[in-house]
């Protein structure tokens, strides 16, 4: 097997051609399982992005449930589309270049001057901002425009009477217009994202295990909030498709397209400032993906930096008034689940076997790696076997000496 040792890694936003080229199978339909039970063919539990259950083979790789690591795919979507996690960014490009030739609406040797005057990108930013918030027109190509102002977190609009909608394909189109050279004034690195990528033209569909169904005591299954969702973006994208190609009334094709950003809006995060939240008919919110990573129990507090490891639990601790001024007493329960391994040599041999008798030692470790775990029916057995050499990972005990952390 060859391995590799791994240099760096990037966050990045993804480019639609890279979402494309990572995507296993592009999503058309929005229906999860045929009235067999089998996942659909281009659906949102098709088997290219991965296997949930036991008896099938994931159509990408070839393995099985347990060594799948699950696969996107991708849905192209009808008509653009603004990430909400990148509106604040799109409106800072916006305010201060030009719609029609992309430049920053400053010349070239006031630019100049930010650039050596600022610490820094957010600091050229500001000044930025401020010399060009009186300027109406662009000095590179004469073009006069309107101020743009948002009204909720994906709605943009050039000031005016009354004023203009600025259509996430005009902002795209804009976008595109932005020069390289000028992107790290704004915190880009050119060589790692382009701003038009802020506005999506293609969704990725993560894999079936992150949004994996669940089989109810009824034979049903029941879908994950995210496939939920997914399956409203696909519908309304295929409405929103049908009455383009009808050629129904610009009115009705706007309705369905911010009907369709609504969804794209709320998939990543359902707590949006300015969005009402998708519910369940019960009147839960959904569980998007914001709401996965974002607070106590979400990915990083709760799985990552509060994860369990081996050897360490979270647990109350006991009064006592017989405890020594250097001592802690801990739950019964949490003295047996916790472990200490303990060496065993000439001098500790018989104290350890009355251990194993006592049922207090949960796992034997021979000295060729092999681990037996204890049970009432080996223990004898294991008894007899122990020897200079094992390690033995009992039970707590007291007077052991342990580290404690106090919250908070």
């Amino acid at each position: 097997m060859l391995q590799k040792k791994i240099g760096s890694i990037d966050f990045r936003v993804l480019s639609p051609d890279m979402i494309r080229k990572m995507s296993a199978i592009e999503i058309k339909t929005a229906e999860t399982y045929d009235k067999d039970g089998y996942p659909m063919e281009e659906g949102l539990m098709d088997p290219h992005l991965g296997v949930i259950n036991p008896g099938l083979r994931c159509k990408t790789c070839g393995q099985t449930m347990k060594h799948c690591p699950g696969h996107f795919g991708s849905l192209e979507l009808v008509r653009p589309a603004i990430h909400v996690k990148f509106a604040k960014k799109i409106e800072e490009i916006l305010t201060v270049t030009c719609n029609k030739c992309g430049r920053i609406m400053l010349a070239d040797d006031q630019l100049a001057n930010i650039e050596k005057e600022a610490k820094g990108w957010e600091e050229a930013y500001k000044k930025i901002k401020n010399k060009t918030k009186k300027i109406a027109k662009c000095p590179h190509c004469g073009n006069t425009r309107g101020k743009v102002f948002v009204d909720g977190p994906t709605n943009f609009f050039f000031d005016g009477h009354p004023p203009r909608r600025i259509y996430p394909n005009e902002i795209r189109e804009w976008l595109e217009k932005v020069r390289n050279e000028d992107l790290k004034y704004f915190g880009l690195n050119a060589e790692q994202v382009r701003p038009e990528w802020f506005v999506l033209t293609v969704l990725p569909i993560p894999p079936i295990n992150i949004r994996p169904s669940i089989t109810l005591e009824s034979g049903l299954k029941s879908e994950d909030d995210l496939t939920h969702k997914l399956a409203e973006i696909i519908r309304i994208n295929e409405r929103l498709k049908e009455n383009i190609e009808a050629g129904a009334p610009q009115l009705i094709i706007e309705d369905l397209w911010d009907l369709l950003q609504y969804h794209i809006t709320t998939y990543f995060d359902n707590q949006a400032a300015g969005v009402s939240p998708t519910k369940h008919r019960s009147g839960r919110p959904l569980q998007t993906l914001s709401d996965r990573l974002r607070g106590k129990k979400g990915r990083f507090r709760y799985n990552l930096t509060g994860k369990r490891v081996n050897f360490a639990a979270r647990s109350t601790i006991t009064p006592d008034p017989y405890l020594s001024i250097n001592e802690v007493g801990i739950g019964k329960d949490i003295a047996e689940e916790l472990t200490v391994q303990e060496n065993v040599t000439a001098w500790n041999v018989s104290y350890i076997k009355d251990l194993i008798k006592d049922g207090k030692v949960i796992s034997v470790l021979r000295p060729d790696g092999i681990r037996k775990r204890v049970l009432d029916e080996n223990k004898q057995e294991i008894m007899k076997e122990v020897d200079i050499g094992y390690v033995v990972e009992r039970k707590l005990q007291n007077g052991d000496i342990v580290l404690f952390n106090r919250q908070p």
